[in-house]
């Protein structure tokens, strides 16, 4: 008997499992990521990297360059010469029956973005092997690698200082040659990437040291002869725009480290007074990102130009070091810049790829790592998903909690302090909580009106984006939460209020809002809030206090469809008028309106919404909701439907060719074409209305924390694990979690053999 697919099932396809396994190493150790990969063949390996293309974890890849075997490698090159990934993609499905958003299966993503490609494919390049250049030059076709192509044709030289060029790689840029004319004006040399691949490639043969390519290719070019390479150290205006953009610093083969610093003394007026954020240049953050720069270069680097103390190929405790006093320095021109999105931005990413890579722990970023917003923002999860450097991060929010465990323990008044100080702290997570406790309630905001002023700029929104309350209110044991900030029963106050509209939010805030008579604002504020959890939505809707209002309220407000349907149906079911509810229901937007049908059951409750609410759809969205009814009713109701909202002669031209074919053709074509186009919020998510709940406990990592449990330095347990992974169906987050549960019960060395073993 064939046994059953872990989870339930088909099981996957190889390709799709072993791209499972490769973002399940995200919850590993970093010093286990050989046990799990070793755990694959190179058969499986080959097909996850193959699967998930530029979305390989940053960690998988540095493990495959350095200790993977040679298929993987190559196969890690093939994709490593495709454009950088773009967000996890939104399958649309238009069968009838089905319309509407669906998400990519299994629940887990790569990294979206790999910032350090480049130096990827350069560590590729090192190695000189035929198989990796010729997967890294690409297609002939391709465009956006004429920095790697110059680097194998120019820059990256052998013993006898001539370039390193596979020959029948040679043989076929001389086929080439033999056929190309000029597709572009010779003005355009100045661009490596201009979008016309033949053009492109002709620039790049004609800077070859290869004068059997360079010479053909620049007499194609009409140029006197072959393009010499930049020349360091100019200083016009054409060297100053070739630094001040991306790719300046990462793509060389090699950077003149000399150039780089002149830059670096001089960057204020490369970078003019235009006013950019902290002056920054370009070229100057990638060359600081580099694996290969220098030690004593970047020391003289970050003097001269503090802005490169946040860019570095593997982040760690230095790293952090250098970034606090880089920070002091910058004040003196960029106050607060601390706040800033691109500075967030920058440091979140550089702290993400620390834990991933295992070159910083939890604890040296709790320790070092400023400002404490953006280390907080990292300790909670938004998703039911693995997250990139999940375990890392998984790490960090235990990290936090020990630390306020010890240091605030249940002192309401301390944790009150804690919580008003992050705003505005600039310090580490540890300096803020270690200096709260040690200073004490009564002498942290000794200026009465400073404090006032704190909390009306934060009643007021102004810290809106900052997370940093709200994750620490998170951490707090349940009764500490429900007392944190309240002046007792009744309304909140507008502190509570503005907290209850940022994320992530607390247990205990959420408490304060459901208990008697906390205030119509709180309520709406939690409809409104896109990560509300759904539990929460779900207890909302059956709020004894003003039901009829509050479902109103979440009819209109709450961005979750499946809410809003179910508002929909309680209000019918308590007799609210119909016209009450169209006054709040027509200003919805016409997304919202399609996914209000769209969460009709069957085909009767469709054709009765339709009548209801289908003048305020457009044709695409109508005929996506008339396709479905068709597709379950046949086509009567939907002439039903149409004729009774504008008669006969004013249907839709599908419904009027339905009507005269006498079937439901004309309505599944109209569908099919709707389908495919880009619909805010039906075919694609509405950027305007992101709806993103996380957990109920959004601070605890159950997966993370079984996998610290009972995998951490376990080689048969991983083993077992992987051997599942391949074999499983479709798994959701908790399943992951109660799997990995499961494989914790096998000892070591006792445990079930994986197949071919023996």
């Amino acid at each position: 008997m064939e046994k059953a697919a872990e989870g339930g099932g088909t099981p996957l396809t190889v390709p799709d499992a072993a791209a499972r396994v490769l973002l399940f190493t995200q919850v590993a150790r970093a010093g286990d990521l050989p046990l799990v990969l070793n755990a694959l063949s190179a058969a499986q390996l080959n097909a996850g990297i193959a699967r998930l293309g530029p979305r390989v974890p940053e960690a998988v890849i540095d493990h495959v360059i350095a200790h993977g075997p040679h298929s993987a490698r190559r196969t890690l090159a093939w994709q490593l010469r495709l454009p950088a990934p773009g967000p996890p993609p939104v399958v649309r499905r238009v069968l009838p029956g089905t319309f509407g958003l669906v998400p990519e299966p299994h629940g887990l993503y790569g990294h979206e973005g790999m910032p350090y490609r480049d130096a990827a494919r350069r560590r590729l390049l090192s190695f000189a092997d035929p198989d990796l250049d010729r997967a890294l030059f690409g297609r002939l076709e391709q465009v956006g690698v004429a920095w790697v192509r110059s680097a194998i044709l120019r820059d990256r030289v052998g013993a006898d200082g001539e370039a390193v060029v596979p020959p029948d790689l040679r043989a076929k840029l001389v086929d080439f040659l033999g056929t190309a004319v000029l597709p572009l004006s010779p003005s355009h040399l100045a661009d490596t990437d201009t979008g016309d691949p033949e053009f492109e490639l002709l620039r790049v043969l004609a800077g070859a040291r290869d004068l059997g390519l360079s010479l053909p290719a620049a007499r194609v070019l009409g140029l006197p002869g072959p393009i010499p390479a930049a020349e360091p150290g100019w200083r016009d205006q054409a060297w100053v725009r070739r630094w001040d953009r991306p790719g300046a610093g990462s793509r060389p083969w090699r950077l003149d480290w000399d150039e780089v610093l002149a830059l670096a003394q001089d960057h204020a007026s490369v970078a003019g007074e235009s006013g950019r954020y902290l002056g920054q240049i370009a070229g100057l953050d990638e060359a600081a990102g580099r694996e290969d720069i220098p030690e004593d270069v970047r020391r003289r680097l970050v003097a001269g130009y503090p802005q490169a103390a946040w860019h570095a190929a593997r982040p760690d405790v230095v790293t952090l070091r250098r970034i606090a006093v880089a920070v002091a320095a910058l004040h003196l021109d960029w106050d607060g810049f601390e706040q800033a999105p691109e500075f967030v931005a920058a440091i979140r990413d550089l702290i993400i790829r620390g834990l991933a890579a295992g070159s910083l722990s939890a604890d040296e970023v709790i320790e070092y790592a400023v400002p404490a917003g953006v280390v907080l923002d990292l300790a909670w999860r938004g998703a039911e998903e693995i997250l990139p450097a999940a375990r890392g991060r998984a790490d960090l929010a235990e990290g936090v909690r020990s630390l306020l465990y010890q240091r605030i323990g249940d002192d309401i008044p301390l944790w009150t302090a804690v919580l008003l100080r992050s705003f505005t702290w600039s310090g580490t997570v540890a300096e803020l909580v270690d200096s709260t406790a040690v200073l004490g309630p009564e002498h942290v905001f000794a200026d009465e009106d400073q404090l006032e002023e704190l909390i009306e700029d934060v009643a007021e929104g102004e810290y809106r984006d900052v997370p940093s309350a709200n994750v620490l209110m998170a951490f707090a044991r349940p009764h500490v939460g429900l007392e944190l900030l309240s002046e007792g029963p009744g309304q909140m106050n507008e502190l509570e209020l503005e907290l209850l509209k940022g994320r992530p939010l607390p247990s205990g805030l959420v408490a304060r809002a459901l208990v008697a008579n906390p205030g119509t604002d709180a309520r709406r504020a939690l409809a409104v809030n896109p990560v509300t959890p759904i539990a929460v939505l779900r207890r909302l809707l059956h709020e004894p206090v003003d039901p009829r209002n509050t479902r109103l309220t979440m009819l209109h407000d709450v961005a979750d469809p499946g809410i809003r349907c179910a508002a929909l149906e309680l209000l019918e079911q308590s007799g609210t008028a119909w016209a009450q509810i169209m006054h709040f229901a027509k200003g919805l937007g016409e997304a919202r309106i399609y996914q209000l049908v769209a969460g009709a059951p069957n085909a009767e409750r469709l054709h009765f919404l339709l009548k209801k609410f289908a003048r305020y759809l457009g044709p695409d969205t109508t005929a996506l909701l008339y396709a479905r009814l068709a597709a379950e009713a046949g086509p009567e109701p939907v002439w039903d439907v149409a004729t009774a909202i504008g008669g006969v002669d004013h249907v839709e031209p599908f419904v009027r060719a339905s009507m005269a074919s006498g079937d439901a053709g004309p309505l599944l074509t109209a569908a099919e074409i709707a389908g495919h186009r880009v619909l805010p919020g039906v075919t694609v998510p509405d950027p305007a209305h992101p709806y993103d709940p996380h957990p109920d406990d959004p601070t605890s990592w159950p997966l993370e924390t079984a996998v610290r449990q009972h995998l951490d330095n376990r080689p048969d347990r991983w083993r077992i694990m992987v051997h599942r992974l391949m074999e499983a169906g479709p798994l959701e987050y908790a399943q992951l979690v109660e799997l990995v549960e499961k494989v914790g019960t096998v000892d070591d060395g006792v445990g079930e053999a994986v197949e071919g073993e023996p």
